[in-house]
């Protein structure tokens, strides 16, 4: 097959890239590759925060499994307020942090409103969260409790 000699020197000229497109692909992968690199600087820490938030999370929910395996009536032996630790309550060991385990009567109270704090000696709210009020995140578990 033969080209005729104007497309030869079309082709020439059309094969390779100019100054000014190689300058203009640098500049726009510089600034594609400063963020990605930046946000994989950041997922480089997280695991071990993640880890350590993991943890956390096992602990509390072990404990909330462990005060739900309870008996109805330990359960309403020990409720108070809402915003009190119970006797269910864990200090900081091993692995696992303090854990503060709430346990409140659930029901109508004087406005006849349904709130935790209330009357009913048949249904009980329980939290479990970390006792740590500076933590990051308590990690609140909350579940209602019927005889």
């Amino acid at each position: 097959m033969s080209f005729a000699p104007s497309s030869i020197a079309r082709i020439e000229r059309a094969a390779g890239m100019t100054l000014l497109e190689a300058l203009l692909a640098l500049l726009l992968l510089s600034v594609c590759l400063v963020p990605a690199a930046e946000a994989l600087r950041g997922a480089i820490g997280a695991p071990g925060v993640s880890a350590q938030a993991a943890r956390e999370l096992d602990c509390v929910s072990a404990r909330m499994e462990a005060v739900l395996a309870e008996p109805f009536t330990r359960l309403l032996g020990a409720a108070g307020s809402a915003d009190a630790a119970s006797r269910f309550s864990t200090a900081a060991g091993g692995a696992c942090p303090a854990i503060k385990v709430a346990i409140a009567r659930y029901g109508v109270d004087g406005t006849r409103t349904l709130v935790a704090n209330g009357s009913s000696n048949y249904l009980l709210q329980v939290s479990a969260e970390l006792a740590d009020p500076n933590a990051g995140n308590r990690f609140t578990l909350t579940t209602l409790v019927t005889q």
